[in-house]
């Protein structure tokens, strides 16, 4: 038996193995040049990795995050060493959407005698059960040793397309300080992108990536960078402004998760917010795992 905490983002797709990669992909009939990253299922090829698919906000509507959860399943059958298996996911879902997309997402997962190849490898499995949980909520999980001291924390999980905050009192969630904004990484990418498009400066999102993280191999180099520091703290600037008009006060202990926490890094450690941890893009999926138990 398996188990697996799959966080499906709308940006990223990552597992409680450590795995990691773009939530897209690109559909054929025939097989793709090389084996790296490309499923075969249901007598289609797929490239993972490729072009995001569109956002979702029913994400049971389409099969693409199922899809995109079988490397994830594959990786972690290669790493047990199996080539079949039972296997129990652990999954999550936006706060605003987890009340009522719950029930409806786990019985998208629910599948059995699932054949499919990845990177040349058939693999067979039984998803034997999915459980749902809270995005956010989550991943506080692996840290409450750590944050145990705190009386009371605010939770803000950067997502690509959305920003889960929550409040915890004790052990206890404050139910009436759960909601999830529109305000994840891709507002800020697409801001620079439009900024850099105006000067003939086409970046991809994966380029725009490096250069928030320094690594600029471009002839307008210093243009880059400036465009990307003013938008980045544009953004933060904004994302605290909000998080305050919705009656949080961010002098007390905040805690920053997720993709989008992990790659603005030291930026979010502000004087003027009481910053006691960023954790790293896999938190939620080592919540779900650690969820299940």
């Amino acid at each position: 038996m398996i188990k697996l905490g799959v966080d499906n983002g709308n940006y990223n797709t990552k597992s409680s193995e450590g795995m990691l990669y773009a939530s897209g992909y690109a559909a054929s009939d025939k097989e793709f040049i090389t084996d790296e990253m490309q499923l075969c299922y249901g007598g289609r090829y797929y490239a993972i990795g490729e072009k995001r698919v569109r956002f979702q906000q029913d994400k049971t509507k389409a099969p693409d995050t199922f899809l995109l959860t079988l490397p994830a399943i594959a990786s972690a059958m290669k790493k047990a060493g199996v080539r079949e298996a039972d296997v129990i996911l652990g999954v999550g879902l936006p706060i605003e959407a987890y009340g009522m997309q719950k029930d409806a997402f786990r019985q998208y997962f629910l599948r059995g005698n699932l054949t499919f190849r990845f990177e040349g490898t058939d693999y067979h499995c039984h998803i034997a059960d999915c459980k749902v949980f809270a995005q956010g909520h989550a991943a506080l999980c692996r840290y409450y040793p750590q944050l145990r001291a705190y009386r009371s924390i605010t939770l803000a999980d950067i997502g690509g397309y959305t920003v889960d905050v929550l409040t915890m009192h004790g052990s206890k969630l404050d139910r009436s300080n759960c909601t999830s904004l529109r305000m994840g990484t891709i507002t800020l990418y697409t801001r620079i992108q439009d900024i850099l498009r105006r000067r003939d400066i086409l970046l991809t999102d994966e380029l725009v990536t490096d250069a928030i993280r320094g690594k600029i191999q471009h002839a307008d180099q210093d243009f880059i960078r400036q465009t990307v520091e003013q938008e980045m703290q544009k953004y933060i600037r904004e994302l605290f402004n909000t998080l305050r008009e919705r009656g949080l006060d961010l002098k007390l202990p905040t805690v920053f998760a997720g993709g989008g926490a992990e790659l603005l890094g030291g930026m979010l450690r502000d004087s003027s917010v009481n910053t006691v941890a960023v954790l790293n893009r896999f938190a939620n999926a080592d919540g779900y795992r650690l969820l299940l138990g």
